[in-house]
């Protein structure tokens, strides 16, 4: 023990006289300058210059979309997911040239073409890329037409987006390759993400009206059309209007599922109206038939999560209201009504093959399965024979 504190002892003596000796180093480095700081810090600096990955990219065309020519690497697990029924995957997808989940595509080809668009669900990066129902789709109407029917699909699916995204996919990537049809897939949630008053620029639309009443776009810009400074600031007198609330979305959404008005989600909604609009127009312009299809989220078509979702809703708006789980669906099929555009809901094929074979994190393995083969039984009724297409 007293071997021990003697070492203790002088080790504190040596330490404090190093420090000493230190202190007193930079106190003569001080008044003479003798660049003794300068060394030391050189001596033991450390610089770093890498490249590092960046998986999504400001986009003024889009808002944002994928690092091109990049691999994306997306996992989600736990040690206890099997208990509660949730699903765990390990997937690995490349990144096109134009910024999408996709195979590289001719910009000319003698093939019927489709183009989907949309946001997580279609951009589907939860599954490897044989298991997606864009892929899917393209095999199973070869296979279910026993090579009658050739068709090229092409994914342009954007997490997070929205229609308002999907015009500018339309109109700065997809155009170029001229597909017969675009298949507009739209969510719940689209809402949200479509609106300035929720989604900000730069992700968010800047929209371009073509009179003082603001009854037609002609354009949406992403990016900072604005300088950051002047979007605050009207941002702010928005809220002092009333045009905009600082509340959240979630008192927005509920009005979604519900017969009663609320001027902020008529504003939202009526946003929605504005751009399905533009990408009409859009792809009437380039000669491209539109189609709309509704997905709907697990908890429209799964009782039990629909009261989940339906008590957090009242609370949110702050008071008992009657909300409808098909009001949604309704809502988009009669806009697409009122456009003139086809509707096709995937909710009845939920509801049929049941929310625990359809879902998991979005679409399961099963649940792309059942999506692929639906819209190609879809596809085979409704597009052109191509005898002429079949690889020679």
């Amino acid at each position: 023990m007293a071997r021990l504190k003697t070492v203790a002892l002088n080790s504190i003596l040596v330490v404090g006289a190093l420090a000493v000796a230190f202190a007193a180093a930079l106190a003569v480095d001080s008044w003479l300058n003798l660049g003794l700081r300068f060394a030391m810090a050189t001596l033991f600096q450390k610089s770093i210059q890498e490249p590092e990955p960046i998986m999504y990219v400001y986009d003024n065309d889009t808002g944002w979309r994928l690092n091109p020519r990049t691999q994306y690497h997306r996992s989600l697990s736990g040690p206890f997911f099997g208990l509660a029924g949730l699903q765990s995957y390990d997937t690995r997808l490349r990144v096109n040239s134009d910024g999408f989940l996709d195979r590289e595509h001719y910009v000319q080809t003698p093939y019927y073409r489709i183009a989907f668009l949309g946001n997580s669900w279609v951009e589907a990066v939860q599954q490897q890329f044989e298991s997606r129902f864009a892929p899917l789709t393209e095999d199973y109407v070869h296979d279910q037409s026993k090579g009658s029917k050739v068709v090229e699909i092409m994914n342009f699916g954007v997490s997070n987006g929205a229609p308002a995204h999907s015009y500018g996919v339309i109109r700065s990537y997809m155009a170029k390759y001229h597909p017969d049809e675009a298949w507009l897939f739209v969510t719940a949630a689209d809402i949200r993400a479509n609106t300035p008053i929720d989604t900000q620029p730069p992700f968010g639309g800047t929209f371009v009206y073509a009179d003082a009443g603001h009854t037609q776009l002609t354009d949406i810009r992403f990016g900072y059309v604005d300088p950051p400074a002047y979007v605050r600031a009207k941002r702010v007198q928005a809220m002092k209007d009333g045009t905009v609330t600082d509340s959240g979305f979630a008192p927005v959404m509920t009005y979604h599922y519900s017969t009663e008005r609320n001027p902020t989600y008529d504003r939202v909604w009526n946003d929605m109206r504005l751009v399905m609009g533009l990408v009409k127009r859009t792809l009437d312009a380039q000669g491209t038939r539109m189609r709309m299809v509704y997905i709907p989220p697990r908890y429209e078509v799964d009782p039990r999560l629909w009261e989940q979702w339906r008590a957090q809703a009242v609370k949110a708006a702050g008071r008992e209201l009657a909300l409808d789980p098909s009001a949604s669906e309704r809502r988009f099929a009669e806009l697409a009504r009122a456009l003139g555009v086809e509707f096709v809901s995937l909710v009845p094929l939920c509801k049929e093959k049941g929310p625990a074979e359809m879902f998991g994190d979005h679409f399961s393995r099963m649940g792309h399965h059942w999506v692929a083969d639906y819209l190609a039984r879809l596809v085979i009724q409704t597009v052109p024979d191509s005898p002429k297409t079949r690889p020679q």
